[in-house]
């Protein structure tokens, strides 16, 4: 008889331990779940981990501005922004998650965006495309971004390409096409115009966000991944 109650409060306990285990996992997902409902674009969480494999599978939880915005990107990207040599395989990119890493240039501020890495550190040697289709928006000298390009897509997400070491033939204005060639992976910036030098080659893109009606930036790296199997080829070496 003591037998059967001590198996029967076993048991008690065990269901007891199973269904509080259930609630609090259940209780989590709800929370997380809100937690991804209540984000907005300009959310830290939302622009740290913008278009990760994690965001993209759990989309339909997002809010809807979280969710267009997202689907705009996707809907606008092409290739991959620094197309692969045919000549020479050495010519290789890197790049890493470097999203709000510190920079202090003049003074402190954070990184928005990604910096893609020349292997051969020589300025106008790697060719830089167009991400989408687009305009011509912003076209010159920034102190920071040295010569640099911005595209509006049809989408309207600004694309900013930085650190150029020449232009292809374009101006503000014009029309380009996702593949288009914008100029040259150089190194100039972070003085007055025409400064070069002043860090290794590579190019700084950023993605902005203006639905809102001011700039939002996001992280460009997991966008980069899902584009490196989307690299055209040029003849350059």
């Amino acid at each position: 008889m003591r037998q059967i109650k001590a198996g029967k409060l076993l048991l008690l306990v065990l269901l007891f331990s199973f269904f509080s285990t259930l609630g609090a996992r259940c209780l989590l997902e709800a929370g997380r779940q809100n937690t991804l409902t209540a984000r907005t674009v300009s959310s830290p969480s939302y622009r740290q981990d913008f278009y990760s494999p994690e965001m993209r599978r759990e989309q339909d939880l997002l809010s809807e501005e979280c969710r267009t915005f997202l689907r705009q990107v996707a809907e606008d990207s092409v290739y991959f922004p620094v197309p692969a040599s045919s000549l020479d395989s050495s010519l290789t990119v890197s790049y890493v998650d470097s999203w709000m890493y510190e920079r202090s240039y003049r003074e402190k501020s954070r990184h928005e965006g990604t910096d893609i890495m020349a292997a051969r550190n020589e300025r106008g040697l790697y060719p830089i495309v167009s991400i989408s289709d687009g305009t011509i928006t912003n076209l010159g000298w920034l102190e920071l971004g040295g010569w640099r390009i911005g595209i509006t897509s049809p989408q309207g997400v600004y694309y900013y390409y930085a650190h150029l070491d020449s232009y292809a033939d374009i101006a503000e204005g014009d029309t380009v096409k996702a593949g288009q060639l914008l100029g040259f992976m150089g190194d100039s910036g972070y003085g007055p115009e025409g400064t070069k030098g002043e860090f290794d080659v590579h190019l700084h893109l950023g993605i902005y966000s203006w639905g809102t009606g001011e700039e939002i930036s996001v992280n460009p790296y997991y966008l980069l991944r899902s584009l490196e199997d989307r690299r055209l080829k040029y003849q350059y070496s």
